[in-house]
């Protein structure tokens, strides 16, 4: 029993920020339900806090020792706090921002909220994600509340405009990413944690068969949508456009903040067993977004 109750404590204790900010999400909503005048600075109170909150427990957990959690589901260690640390810090930063901007649009507020820390929590869990199917569901966390915040604006056609490019798009790059997860958990064996998926393709010698490539391509295009690589970033331009300025500062940084994070991680499990040429691979597609993505912005005049 003490051994269980232990274990239960060191696992809660690595998702405590997610587990504050989910307390202050159900905070906020029993306030919606209850009270017929909301109160703006109270809620505002109340997401500012619980961030503020959770970046502090970051802090203090900054030098433990790396945590396999939940049957090793999620992985807590200084590398992924790092990235949790950021999605948290930059949520807290937009919030000020969006008050005013949607007050002066007269859009429910305590909705904008709720959305703005469901997806803080889906970034949060994403970043020491550890398994396909955690990495899976955590990605449609963030996405889902991203196509519900592009659209926040529905009176705007340029708002359904985006979040309709960004809906179709955002479905179809989770699909191909789940297709790729699919190749990986059939050809391991049925492994879905990414240190076992290697370990189990080793043991079978699949490494370097065909369905390999299928499903590593399908991975490195899902999560090049996610983060608006070259060649797949013409939807980005025009989801920026038309959704309100407050999503876009948070898409902007937050969705490529967990993404990075999502394609390290998977680099240093997955392609170090892999060819060169999967490095030359994503090597070549960094440079093309850094040069492209800027060249093309010099000329953007919306």
């Amino acid at each position: 029993m003490k051994l269980e109750l232990g274990l239960s404590l060191l696992y809660g204790s690595t998702i405590l920020p997610e587990c504050i900010l989910f307390l202050g999400l159900v905070i906020i909503s029993v306030i919606d339900l209850t009270l017929e005048k909301k109160s703006t600075p109270l809620l505002y109170s109340i997401s500012l806090t619980s961030l503020l909150i959770s970046i502090i427990v970051l802090l203090f957990q900054w030098e433990q020792k790396p945590i396999l959690s939940f049957s090793g589901s999620f992985q807590a260690d200084s590398f992924n706090r790092i990235f949790r640390f950021l999605v948290a810090l930059c949520s807290m930063l937009r919030i000020p921002l969006s008050v005013e901007y949607i007050e002066c649009t007269e859009m429910a507020i305590t909705e904008f909220f709720i959305f703005l820390l469901t997806a803080t929590i889906g970034g949060m869990f994403l970043c020491g994600a550890n398994d396909s199917i955690t990495i899976f569901v955590a990605l449609e966390c963030l996405g889902l509340c991203s196509y519900l915040l592009s659209g926040y604006t529905k009176r705007d056609v340029r708002s359904n405009e985006a979040v309709m490019k960004y809906l179709l798009m955002g479905g179809t790059s989770s699909s191909i990413l789940a297709y790729g997860f699919s190749w990986l958990y059939g050809l391991s064996g049925g492994e879905i944690q990414l240190q076992k998926i290697v370990n189990g393709l080793l043991n079978t010698e699949m490494y370097n068969s065909s369905g390999i490539l299928i499903g590593l391509l399908c991975i490195i295009v899902g999560i090049g949508f996610k983060l608006s690589l070259v060649p797949f970033h013409q939807w980005t331009p025009d989801v920026y456009e038309g959704s309100p300025t407050p999503v876009v500062a948070f898409l902007s940084v937050v969705s490529k903040v967990v993404g990075l994070a999502l394609v390290t991680r998977i680099s240093n499990i997955i392609f170090p067993f892999s060819p060169n040429q999967w490095h030359i691979l994503l090597e070549t597609i960094a440079i093309f977004s850094m040069i492209l993505g800027n060249l093309v912005a010099i000329t953007q005049t919306s």
